[in-house]
């Protein structure tokens, strides 16, 4: 098309810092979540760790909404910075710092996993031996003559 040339589209180097900045707290706050989250499995907590999972849901959105604006500047800034020379020491600094904390809370996040389907088979255990337990009871019940002699104490 006449009139259009081939460069990239010119970014803010300081608003891509800013959303950067913006996305790193927030992961920083997932990870607080996810480490309390640990927390609130081992006490079985589960209101509250649904809670906190709602929280972090919340956070995610956030993410999402400050990538809508921070991917066009971040393809302008890969696209303008093919050399190292004209990387921005501070935006790869805070990718790097985000790239840290989400394999922190991914671990968390596995570990949190773990912890939650150890907790559900060992209540599905107990379910299954309190099941077992009424069967013996109800087939002892059954077994029992319905006999009215025997609660006679008069004979």
């Amino acid at each position: 098309m006449p009139g259009k040339s081939n460069q990239p589209v010119p970014f803010d180097v300081a608003r891509l810092l800013e959303l950067l900045g913006d996305e790193l707290k927030i992961y920083k706050q997932i990870q607080k979540l996810t480490e309390k989250q640990a927390q609130l499995l081992a006490k079985d907590d589960i209101d509250s760790f649904n809670n906190s999972l709602e929280k972090r849901a919340e956070l995610i959105e956030q993410i999402k909404g400050l990538h809508r604006e921070s991917d066009p500047l971040m393809q302008s800034y890969v696209s303008t910075s093919e050399s190292s020379k004209d990387r921005n020491g501070d935006i790869d600094k805070t990718i790097k710092e985000i790239r840290q904390t989400l394999e922190v809370c991914s671990g968390l996040n596995e570990d949190n996993i773990a912890a939650m389907k150890a907790k559900t088979e060992d209540h599905t255990s107990k379910i299954k031996e309190q099941n077992a337990k009424r069967k013996g009871i109800g087939g002892y019940a059954q077994s029992v003559p319905n006999t009215p002699e025997m609660f006679d104490t008069k004979t």
